[in-house]
């Protein structure tokens, strides 16, 4: 599974605020996309098996190849329309609106019943049961993109208000939001405020949802130049504690199969999809917050995370992302340096201790494959404080159940070469 960081690839690898070094290498744990829907539980808690949970498998599929958004991609901050109604309870499931694109209505009729009829709707329904939102949201109005990027905020004010024009569409990724989704335009155009709202009020938005889902089915650039069946990412995060509230999952038209052998993968690589959507994503590490809803990375005035520009993303702090240096043993009897990079949120170091029987573990390694910079996205271990799990949803994993610190702090390696002992 590949991955690329935002719009450009650094020379040096962020892990703190403050801090650079060398990228990390190559892991000897790779993960299946099995592992990746299943092992999301250990994060939010731990795992327990199900009688009735089905087996997430790829097959054969082409790897997933997320990127993380650029930040002229994703708009935060976004405030929510206040709900009229009682707040609903935390443990209540999410629930995720599914727009679809005029791409998917110009389908080929046997294609669209399957995004729309089979694929998406069995994909919601599992994620749904399996997630539940820590924080009730209001009825979601998404911002108006700037035409040039360039915005303003006020003090006291939710809203904010582009420097010159709206954008005439606003995009969620390469799907187009509709206008009855969006808040009315705000624009500032020079001098004293008050600036003023331009064009049509502010629409009735999307309500009864935690998140909304764009679906398309574009043959974009991505679709032609790699091998993937759909790519997603999140576009807009709400203003209170910066979950995202929306994203898009876009299904390359030359690759949706209806043959029903490939179902199967076509509904794991979907699901797999989605969930970078909702936020489990490299782009998202700055944003994360404590049990009690405080960010674990500092803020400024404005209220986001440092910049990297490097990296072309939110700079997390090292209460979230920690660089560790161990001792690996390789070929020929010889012991070489070997950094790691760790998920160290207090929720993750109490489950994965749990899970590996350490108690000295400093924090869940984030996986190393495809290079520097591309595997934050897919450490399939990864807890995001905006949602708890539904355990009977989750699959046991045995994978490193009870193994003790030296399977997972030393090198494979090492591990197989006690085992002959």
């Amino acid at each position: 599974m590949v991955t690329t960081l935002g719009r450009k690839m650094a020379a040096e690898w962020g892990g703190g605020a403050g801090y650079s070094g060398s990228g990390p290498g190559r892991s000897r744990w790779r993960w299946s996309g099995s592992l990746w829907v299943r092992s999301v539980f250990l994060l939010l808690g731990g795992l327990r098996a199900s009688a009735t949970s089905t087996p997430v498998s790829l097959g054969s599929s082409p790897p997933c190849r997320h990127h993380v958004p650029s930040d002229t991609e994703v708009i935060n901050k976004v405030h929510l329309k206040a709900n009229h109604v009682v707040k609903r309870d935390v443990d209540e499931h999410l629930r995720i609106k599914t727009v679809y694109d005029k791409s998917v209505e110009e389908l080929l009729p046997e294609k669209k019943n399957l995004v729309k009829n089979k694929l998406f709707p069995q994909a919601i329904s599992y994620l749904e049961k399996t997630f539940q939102v820590r924080r009730p949201a209001g009825t979601i109005l998404l911002s108006r993109q700037c035409a040039t990027n360039q915005y303003l905020r006020k003090e006291n004010d939710p809203h904010r208000y582009c420097t010159g024009e709206c954008a005439v569409h606003t995009k969620c990724g390469p799907v187009i939001v509709p206008e009855e989704h969006l808040q009315q335009c705000r624009v500032y155009r020079g001098g004293k405020w008050p600036h003023g709202a331009a064009g049509a009020p502010d629409q009735e938005g999307i309500p009864d949802a935690d998140f909304v889902l764009y679906v398309g089915a574009l043959a974009t650039e991505r679709c032609s130049r790699e091998n993937i069946i759909s790519y997603a990412a999140y576009c807009q995060q709400e203003a209170n504690m910066d979950r995202p509230i929306a994203g898009y999952a876009n299904l390359c038209p030359n690759m949706i199969s209806t043959q029903p052998q490939e179902f199967i993968g076509m509904l794991s690589t979907v699901k797999h999809e989605i969930i970078h959507a909702l936020g489990f994503s490299a782009g998202l590490f700055a944003f994360y917050h404590d049990k009690d809803g405080n960010p674990l990375t500092s803020r400024f005035a404005d209220g986001l995370p440092p910049f990297n520009y490097s990296l072309g993303l939110y700079q997390w702090s090292d209460k979230v992302v920690r660089k560790v240096e161990r001792l690996w043993d390789v070929r020929d009897n010889k012991v070489v340096p070997h950094t790691v990079y760790l998920l160290v949120t207090p929720r993750v170091v109490e489950e994965a201790r749990k899970h590996f029987n350490c108690p000295v573990l400093e924090g869940m390694e984030l996986e190393n494959q495809g290079g520097m910079g591309t595997e934050l996205n897919h450490w399939e271990k990864r807890l995001l404080e905006w949602y708890k799990a539904n355990y009977s949803m989750a699959e046991k994993l045995d994978w490193g159940r009870g193994m003790g610190c030296d399977f997972v702090r030393k090198s494979c390696k090492f591990w197989i070469d006690q085992q002959r002992h």
